[in-house]
């Protein structure tokens, strides 16, 4: 009977990882669908997993290494405005319309909002098919305003305020208006005097020293040469590393941005896909804020929950899988949350 109990202890033993031999675990899996991926965990403030894998790292691919973050940037660019309207000083109303910023807006822009933009709701397009984004992706911008020009003087959509279609052109216009708001003369300025030193990452430029953008299938993969999102700025164009996207997230779980329900306040988490997932869990009983950014050549998730504080940040140079059900299970690994039941 000692044996028998000795083995089923022993298996028992074998049968148990650690969070962290867990998370390994998981990563070495996910990173088999991409030729470079990092991911980081911060849990209350303090990186507690780190990994770098992938079927085709370089010596460049690291975790301090820049990676394109796409649309998680529009995350960045929200809690900036939100953080601007929650502070007293900067007296920023959100439904103002956005020609009273910058009055020389063509006039079809004469009723949308700041809030509008914010939550996809302006009416401003999005891309028109591959074309269209391989016509923007080759402009060349120093700032938002350089970048309007491929947009702005096209109708609008759909009335401002009646429908929500996802736009990165909303986003770029809301790059140029935070320019004019704070004051500045280049977007990373301008979310530097937002969110402070909080903000640790930088805009995209031809020739930026980051990770480079891969494309094709797996098995003949091709680098994209001087792939840039520059003109993208704050819907698409910042770059960062694993690791600061996580300390990022970390300011905003401490509360050192501004507290989140001033962030789902100033934002739409009510209806449908489209915008930044923010707002409250009740299965639960947590406050969240989440974005995913992909592209050719690159694919990121930003994952913070708010009372657990726990941050997960992922970065790829590949336009793979999704990363929401992979951040969310490493979430879990270090925390006392089911997210497998919160749909």
């Amino acid at each position: 009977m000692l044996f028998v109990n000795t083995l089923a202890a022993m298996a028992g033993a074998l049968s148990l990882q650690t969070p962290v031999e867990d998370a390994q675990s998981r990563f070495e899996a996910f990173a088999e669908e991409f030729p470079s991926l990092n991911v980081a965990v911060s849990v209350e403030g303090e990186i507690v997993f780190e990994a770098e894998g992938g079927i085709a790292r370089t010596g460049a691919d690291g975790l301090d290494t820049d990676y394109n973050f796409y649309s998680i940037a529009k995350l960045l660019t929200a809690t900036a405005y939100a953080r601007l309207e929650a502070e007293a000083e900067a007296g920023l109303d959100l439904d103002t319309a956005v020609r009273v910023i910058d009055p020389t807006l063509p006039d079809h822009y004469e009723a949308v909002t700041l809030r509008q933009l914010l939550n996809h709701r302006g009416g401003v397009r999005h891309y028109r098919g591959e074309r269209d984004w391989r016509d923007f992706a080759e402009r060349s911008c120093e700032t938002p305003a350089d970048a309007l020009g491929h947009f702005i003087d096209d109708a609008l959509i759909h009335e401002p305020g009646t429908e929500q279609q996802y736009t990165t052109f909303g986003y770029v216009l809301l790059s140029h208006l935070l320019l004019e708001i704070t004051g500045t003369n280049s977007f990373d300025a301008a979310m530097t005097a937002a969110l402070g030193d909080a903000y640790l990452a930088h805009t995209d430029r031809a020739g930026a020293d980051k990770a480079a953008n891969m494309f094709g299938n797996l098995s003949r993969m091709r680098v994209l040469e001087n792939m840039s999102a520059e003109c993208k700025f704050g819907g698409g164009g910042l770059l960062a590393s694993a690791r600061d996207l996580a300390n990022m997230g970390g300011a905003l779980a401490r509360g050192e941005i501004l507290a989140l329900d001033a962030l789902s306040d100033a934002i739409d988490t009510e209806e449908g896909p489209f915008g930044i997932a923010a707002g409250y869990s009740e299965i639960n009983d947590v406050h969240y804020a989440a974005h995913s950014g992909g592209s050719p050549g690159g694919r990121a998730y930003l994952l913070v929950f708010i009372e657990p504080q726990i941050v997960v940040a992922v970065t790829s140079n590949y336009d793979g899988p999704n990363h929401g059900e992979f951040a969310l299970g490493m979430a879990e690994l270090f925390s006392d949350l089911d997210l497998a039941r919160d749909e």
